[in-house]
C-alpha cells in the first residue's frame, strides 16, 4: 500500500483524512513541522504530504523550506480556501490546493491525479486563475480547434473565458452531465488534462 504523510495539529483533519484514505493508503501522521523536514530528509522516495496550512505559523516560509525536498509533493489544505491567498502561492511549487474536508471521492481522485504528474486546484481557484490571469489576453484560434465540432468550440472558448460547467449548461440549454462529456472531448482533442492548460491555449 502506497504511503503518504498527514500533517496537521487538528485532530478533526486528521480523522476526516484518515477516514477517507484508509484501504487506499497508508498514512503516516506529523503534527510538529521540524519532524515532517526530518522525515523527509530521513527518506528520499517519492510521497505525498498532506499539508494543513493552518498548522504553521508562516505558510511562505513553510513551502519555501519544503521545496529542498523535491521527492516530496505537496498537496496544500484549509478549512476556509481563499482564492487570492491560493493564487500567490502557486509559484510554491505545491502540486494541489483544496479545502481540508473535500468529501472521499473527491480526496482519492485528487491523490490519482497528482500521481499521475498533474496539478489540482479547486474549482473555484481554477475559474479565478482563468479569469484574472487568462481571460483578458488575445485569443488566437489555436491549431486544434478545427478538429472541434461547432458545440465543442462554443464550450472551449467559454472555458476559456473562466465559465463553469453550471454556467456553459445554461449557456447551451444543455444538461450538466452532456457539458461534461463535451469537455472530455475537447480536453482529448486539445491534448489537456485540465482548464488551465486548456485556456492558456488561447492566449
Amino acid at each position: 500500500m502506497k504511503k503518504i504523510i498527514l500533517f496537521t495539529n487538528m485532530s478533526s483533519i486528521q480523522r476526516h483524512w484518515e477516514n477517507a484514505l484508509k484501504n487506499s493508503y497508508k498514512t503516516i501522521y506529523i503534527e510538529d513541522f521540524d519532524a515532517l523536514l526530518y522525515y523527509l530528509k530521513k527518506h528520499n522516495s517519492r510521497i505525498i504530504v498532506m499539508f494543513d496550512e493552518m498548522s504553521v505559523s508562516n505558510i511562505e516560509d513553510a513551502l519555501l523550506e519544503l521545496k529542498k525536498y523535491p521527492h516530496a509533493n505537496i498537496l496544500l489544505f484549509n478549512a476556509v480556501p481563499e482564492l487570492h491567498h491560493a493564487s500567490t502561492l502557486l509559484g510554491s511549487g505545491i502540486k494541489g490546493y483544496e479545502n481540508s474536508y473535500l468529501n472521499k471521492e473527491n480526496l482519492l481522485k485528487m491523490l490519482t491525479t497528482v500521481e499521475e504528474g498533474n496539478n489540482w486546484l479547486f474549482a473555484d481557484l481554477t475559474y479565478y486563475i482563468i479569469n484574472k490571469y487568462i481571460q483578458n489576453k488575445k485569443k488566437d484560434e489555436p491549431d486544434f480547434v478545427p478538429s472541434l465540432t461547432e458545440r465543442e468550440k462554443n464550450i472551449a472558448y467559454m472555458i476559456a473565458d473562466g465559465l463553469s460547467n453550471k454556467e456553459i449548461a445554461q449557456k447551451e440549454k444543455i444538461a450538466l452531465s452532456t457539458v461534461k462529456g463535451h469537455i472530455h472531448h475537447v480536453f482529448e482533442k486539445a491534448n489537456v488534462t485540465d482548464r488551465i492548460s486548456l485556456a492558456l491555449k488561447f492566449k
